[in-house]
């Protein structure tokens, strides 16, 4: 902890970290906020970093920003030295202690009401500043913080019978036809709502496109909230701790990049629309939708067989229950949506949205495993997608609580 007074204010320095760890760890900069990531290592990876006399780092398990300790005290670097040697060491693990201030600004954000408007976020980030609140103490456990009496879960929006009845209007509803350029690609009666894919078979589940269904100053303003967002490397969901936070594991069956359209994006008048349009459309309202998922897919890259559900799905939220999926480019070659248990696939064309579900009709509360798909790989030319999952109960009270695995 000593400092080297012979160093300038503004004299660069660089420090050396090794990670002795068992744990994939993130280094933050403490910016006297929530901190700033700047490198992960890997068990045994090692790193440089530029900094400054003063400058602090603390260190997380990667993904969360669950702490790590040493013997229950926080593992912090503070640069005092030129040519600092750090180690996260070999004992570093997770306290044991879940109710506390992850950061220093904690209790100032409990003063200004954070509490209140961000309760799932500040119970497991700033526990200690907003037990008084919100009994914090007790609702850093999931089980507790997010049972459906405190949300006051609210009834689903399907029962058994309603997605039949929700493609149905679609299909025999001349104004979406016309308006959006209704196409019943598949249905379990394919004469009856003349089906156009030449494979559709009695039983066969529902897809459908809108030919047309976004503006131009839509696409326009869904392809700027993901620029303002910022792209990165598309990840999967990983474990979840003791507290309800789901670890960020890059994917190895998906190589896009994608952005989550809040704040700012949220704003832009034609994703404003679209979101509007989607709800119209279907019926269900927004509270049910996680944020637009913004997708940018270049040359060769793709996204292998997947599904937007799980065979049962017993969180607050419930099921992803529909797919709403837009695209905001042609595709010259490659880039289809491909059904994989299907054998169809649907080619990427600008304004156009495809949609279907993910659950059965009989049982909304069980998935249809006929839905796998895949995003394939872009042969030639640029793929920008973006998508609504839309849930079988309110998705946004469940996540404002910290019960989606998600702490943005």
């Amino acid at each position: 902890d000593t400092i080297d007074k012979t160093i300038r204010k503004n004299e660069e320095l660089s420090t050396h970290v090794t990670n002795q760890s068992p744990f994939r760890s993130d280094i933050y900069w403490d910016d006297g906020e929530y901190g700033t990531l700047i490198s992960t290592l890997d068990p045994e990876e090692s790193a440089s970093l530029n900094t400054y006399l003063g400058h602090q780092f603390f260190v997380t398990r990667h993904g969360v920003k669950e702490g790590l300790f040493v013997d229950e005290e926080r593992l912090v670097f503070k640069v005092g030295q030129r040519n600092q040697q750090f180690y996260i060491p070999k004992n570093a693990a997770t306290s044991t202690k879940l109710c506390q201030d992850r950061f220093s600004v904690c209790k100032d954000y409990s003063k200004n009401g954070g509490c209140q408007s961000s309760p799932g976020w500040m119970i497991v980030h700033c526990c200690e500043s907003c037990d008084e609140a919100l009994n914090a103490s007790e609702l850093i456990d999931p089980k507790k913080r997010c049972s459906k009496e405190n949300l006051n879960t609210p009834e689903p929006v399907w029962k058994a019978g309603d997605l039949n009845k929700l493609f149905e209007s679609w299909a025999t509803n001349e104004t979406l036809k016309d308006e959006f350029g209704l196409e019943v690609v598949s249905s379990p009666e394919p004469e009856k709502y003349q089906a156009t894919w030449e494979k559709a078979s009695e039983g066969a589940p529902w897809v459908v496109v809108f030919n047309n269904f976004l503006t131009d100053s839509e696409v326009a303003d869904l392809i700027r909230g993901g620029e303002i967002e910022g792209f990165e490397r598309s990840t999967d969901q990983g474990n979840i701790n003791e507290v309800g936070e789901m670890e960020k594991v890059v994917s190895k069956t998906r190589t896009s990049s994608n952005a989550w359209c809040m704040h700012s994006c949220e704003r832009l008048p034609g994703v404003r629309s679209a979101t509007k349009k989607i709800e119209e459309v279907t019926g269900i309202p927004y509270v049910n939708y996680e944020s637009f998922q913004l997708l940018n897919y270049e040359k060769n890259q793709f996204y292998r067989s997947h599904h937007d559900s799980s065979s049962t799905d017993t969180t607050p939220a419930g099921h992803r229950i529909l797919t709403f999926f837009l695209y905001l480019s042609d595709v010259e070659e490659g880039g289809e949506t491909y059904f994989n248990k299907l054998d169809l696939a649907v080619k990427p064309k600008k304004g156009k949205a495809l949609v279907w579900p993910s659950v059965r009709d009989d049982n909304p509360t069980y998935w249809d495993a006929r839905m796998f798909h895949e995003a394939k790989d872009v042969i030639k030319g640029k793929k920008m997608a973006a998508n609504h999952w839309i849930h079988m109960n309110d998705y946004h009270t469940p996540n404002d609580w910290g019960c989606t695995g998600s702490f943005t």
